[in-house]
């Protein structure tokens, strides 16, 4: 019996010994999150394409809503799609995880009657080069690196992809056309 007590007093000292206080408990959480957001993630994570991205925006919308914008950038700790456009009554937006396809947010407004957000241009999905063919032409346009975000914006009529280009310490911003996959113009970032 006093073996068996001796046991029993034994386990509950390194059971003691090897329990954490709760107040470690938080801090090991908060430094696994802080983890988390500092650390950097690869567009080799980006398994949505662009066309993919517009398919599942049409899916939530309408075939009638048009793509006016669209970006793919790194938010929270992964890369997302927002993908923005209207039709003749509402407004829509719709974000997408790129790696998962899962849509985080959709939003959708009723236009103003006076009519001035109907005069975002229309981008023609259906002539969109894929996102690899403009990402390697912004990076041997820079001398290498990896393209890190793309952004469309219009400019002048033409309808451009935005790319920022990380070589080393430097990020250049890449500007290349939607539809040919050329180099408009080169800027670096400071």
């Amino acid at each position: 019996m006093k073996k068996l007590s001796c046991l029993i007093l034994v386990a509950l000292v390194l059971a003691g010994c090897s329990a954490q206080p709760a107040n470690h408990d938080a801090t090991s959480s908060q430094d696994k999150h802080s983890q988390v957001t500092t650390k950097q993630v690869s567009p080799s994570t980006i398994k949505v394409s662009v066309k993919q991205a517009v398919a599942k925006y049409h899916d939530q919308f309408g075939a009638k809503a048009t793509v006016s914008e669209l970006s793919l950038e790194r938010e929270n700790g992964q890369y997302q799609y927002e993908v923005s456009g209207l039709d003749q009554r509402h407004e829509y937006e719709l974000t997408l995880n790129a790696q998962t396809g899962h849509v985080i947010r959709h939003e959708q407004e009723q236009l103003e009657a006076d009519g001035d957000d109907r005069t975002q241009t229309a981008i023609d999905v259906t002539r969109l080069k894929p996102l690899a063919t403009i990402s390697k032409a912004a990076e041997k346009r820079v001398g290498g690196g990896t393209a890190v975000e793309w952004s469309m914006d219009h400019e002048n009529g033409t309808v451009l992809w935005e790319v920022k280009v990380k070589h080393g310490r430097q990020v250049s911003e890449v500007q290349v056309d939607t539809y040919t996959g050329k180099v408009v113009r080169v800027a670096d970032d400071d």
